[in-house]
Parts: structure tokens; C-alpha cells; sequence
């Protein structure tokens, strides 16, 4: 388990539900489908085991670094890649499914609101490197 498969199971899940998104929308359904898991399931092993890359907070909010620049060539434009479908990653679906057609805008807004990003939001606007942990998230989303 990783996040760079756990962002391949993410366009997968989208192509499936047919809907292409954009590196912006991977990253935020990437952290919102996260810590929707924690809500309900907690901080797992299978979680541990996954979040072997954190989110960093940028200025449009977390974003796991490899796997931004690996799609970064699309621009703002639709990811056209298939994705790969994992099923070591259902437990996650209805959770991107629920962020799919969320306005961008709205959850780039909501992630700021979250303390991690609210509480370093001069660091961010310097450029240092701020990091999420599983518990800094579960932190985010019990608020």
C-alpha cells in the first residue's frame, strides 16, 4: 500500500464513475477521502501502512508532493490515465465518490479552514515545508 497507488485507485474510482479530474482535484479528494476514513474507521494499519508519503500544506492545500508533480504535465486539465483499481483501497470509495463532483473551490476553501493549513498559513505563504501527520489530519477532521 502506498499513496501512489492509493492516487492511481482515486482516478480509477473517478474513470469508473465517469469523470476525469484534475491534479487539483486528486490532491483534495486524496486528503478529504482520508479523513473521512479516520472519521469513521479511525487511524488503521491498513491507513499507516498507505500514508507512507504525507500531505504537505501548499497554497491550494494538502497535496502528497510525488504524486503532484507526477501529474503536474496536465495542467489544470483533466488526468487521462486509467488509473488501477485496487481493491486493497474499496474501503476508501464512497468516500472519493462522495468528493467527485464537489466544486474545487469549495474543498481547496474547506481545507484551509482546517487548522494544520490554518495555523501555518505564513509558513505556507513563505514556502517551508509544513507536513500533515495521520493524527494532524484526524485532528482536522474531528474540529
Amino acid at each position: 500500500m502506498s499513496m501512489r497507488k492509493f492516487a492511481d485507485h482515486v482516478i480509477a474510482v473517478a474513470n469508473l464513475e465517469g469523470d476525469r479530474i484534475s491534479n487539483l482535484q486528486l490532491q483534495k479528494i486524496m486528503y478529504f477521502a482520508v479523513g473521512d476514513f479516520i472519521i469513521e474507521n479511525g487511524i488503521t494499519p491498513q491507513l499507516r501502512r498507505m500514508y507512507d508519503e504525507p500531505f504537505e500544506a501548499w497554497t491550494y492545500g494538502p497535496v502528497v508532493r510525488s504524486q503532484y508533480f507526477r501529474f503536474s504535465g496536465f495542467g489544470r486539465y483533466p488526468i487521462f490515465s486509467d488509473g488501477n483499481y485496487d481493491v486493497d483501497y474499496e474501503d476508501f470509495d464512497k468516500h472519493i465518490i462522495k468528493y467527485l463532483d464537489e466544486n474545487i473551490n469549495v474543498l481547496v476553501e474547506e481545507s484551509h479552514e482546517h487548522s494544520t493549513w490554518w495555523n501555518n498559513k505564513e509558513k505556507i505563504a513563505r514556502q517551508e515545508k509544513v507536513v500533515y501527520s495521520l493524527e494532524n489530519i484526524a485532528n482536522d477532521f474531528s474540529e
